[in-house]
């Protein structure tokens, strides 16, 4: 979820749109299987079209730079002279909303790509009737050595039927903390980490006696706060309950979870604006948020004086414990109407080798991975860029919440939440407005 992607509804497509698509593929149904024999190495010509949404073909701070001097261009060069009949067609192809509706229109005529990359979860197994399931391309070691399965699976389990391969990894969303600050507070926050949420808001009220604001927020923070507090008392089964309507958000404990979250703000405890990120390396914040990107910006402006935790959990007898919202927030799909679905898995399995993980490493296109057979402190050495692999890898991390949540539940969500945080409607009213809402998308898609 970059990190929170937009949750933005999927914009209507017109059937009839479809007719006016050049072809990208062929648009037979009747395609090769996992077994067909018309492999990469059989010598017949293979041309694989990959609308590439997740690779930087763009450096908006080198202009000079050229494409082939991207990772990308440079791991198909590698394949290509390996694979001498295969070509691999990189067509690049905006993210979010507008790859969404192309995507689509272009699988309803059976004339999209071989492959893509889509947002994981929800966004991506909405098009699951366009998508080939990935099971009998991979062995279970092949598998093994890739994290975040249960982010491309039916029902978000691990074992779970595929219909993607985990792309790349937003690592796990942290609190970064000033040290200095902390310290002339008297407080340590590793080792006197809070076991709850009262606990949480009794070391924020030390950091504000320091007459810094405690903790920064973006706005969109609520999908990686109060969120991952719901995630983590119902765990992610509990999640795909709620969304089915099995559970109901208005249930007491999701319930105080939404009072929390009001009582941060009522207590002046917070902020939640995205110039978050300059306020807390002026020294202006005991903590900020942050993703991946925000905790290398923060290493680079403050050096040593730059500490990381995990999210406080809720209470201490939440189902999963020490983790937080994170994982993997992109994955390849291969449409299940492609001539060369062999094929393409084959390339899918080469950009996620060990070799490639580690060059895409040494490109600085990618600091952290996906597989778990790469040291990345063997090529970047801030400690911190190991730490958070190895957040991203633990089972405690949550897949994020809003990408197992239907797009309408969390546009209905982020609409509403701040009347909660400033006092403008109860936690009760808003838990029964996201039920009523889950309701009418479980009956619209009847």
């Amino acid at each position: 979820m970059k990190l929170k992607k937009g949750t933005a509804l999927i914009t209507a497509v017109m059937l009839m749109t479809a007719l006016t698509l050049s072809a990208c593929s062929s648009g037979s149904n009747e395609s090769a299987t996992p077994n067909d024999s018309s492999t990469s190495g059989s010598g017949d010509k293979v041309n694989i079209v990959f609308w590439n949404s997740g690779y930087a073909t763009i450096d908006e701070n080198n202009k000079s730079k050229k494409k082939e001097d991207f990772y990308i261009s440079q791991a198909v060069a590698r394949y290509e002279k390996a694979h001498p009949n295969v070509t691999i067609d990189v067509q690049d192809i905006p993210s979010g909303d507008q790859l969404f509706a192309k995507f689509q229109t272009a699988s309803i005529a059976n004339n999209g790509p071989d492959m893509t990359v889509l947002w994981s979860g929800t966004y991506m197994l909405r098009f699951k009737q366009f998508l080939e399931p990935m099971d009998s391309y991979f062995t279970s070691e092949e598998r093994s050595r890739i994290v975040g399965w249960n982010a491309v699976t039916e029902d978000f389990k691990t074992d779970g039927k595929a219909y993607g391969v985990p792309f790349q990894t937003d690592g796990t969303f942290v609190l970064a903390y000033n040290k200095k600050i902390f310290a002339d507070a008297g407080v340590d926050p590793i080792a006197q980490r809070p076991k709850n949420f009262q606990e949480f808001v009794a070391m924020l009220d030390k950091i504000k006696s320091k007459e810094v604001t405690p903790l920064g927020l973006f706005k969109d923070s609520f999908l990686h706060v109060p969120d991952y507090w719901i995630a983590q008392t119902v765990d992610t089964s509990g999640l795909d309950k709620l969304v089915k309507g099995k559970m109901d958000f208005s249930d007491p404990k999701l319930v105080n979870v939404m009072k929390g979250w009001r009582e941060l703000f009522a207590k002046d405890l917070v902020i939640a604006d995205d110039s978050i990120r300059q306020l807390f390396i002026q020294g202006q914040l005991g903590m900020a948020v942050g993703a991946n990107s925000d905790i290398l910006t923060y290493s680079k402006e403050m050096g040593d004086n730059l500490g990381i935790m995990k999210l406080p959990d809720f209470s201490e007898d939440v189902k999963i414990h020490d983790g937080g919202p994170g994982g993997v927030g992109a994955a390849f799909v291969v449409t299940n109407y492609s001539e060369h679905k062999k094929e393409t898995a084959d390339f899918i399995k080469f950009l996620m080798s060990k070799d490639e993980q580690i060059n895409k490493i040494k490109s600085g296109e990618a600091r952290i991975t996906v597989v778990n057979d790469v040291d990345v402190n063997q090529y970047d050495s801030n400690p911190l860029v190991k730490q958070m692999q190895d957040m991203a890898n633990e089972p405690s991390t949550i897949f994020w919440p809003d990408n197992v949540y239907p797009a309408e539940l969390t546009s209905e969500m982020m609409s509403l939440q701040s009347l909660v945080s400033n006092g403008k409607m109860s936690a009760e009213d808003f838990m029964k407005k996201i039920d009523k809402k889950r309701n009418e998308v479980l009956k619209s898609a009847q």
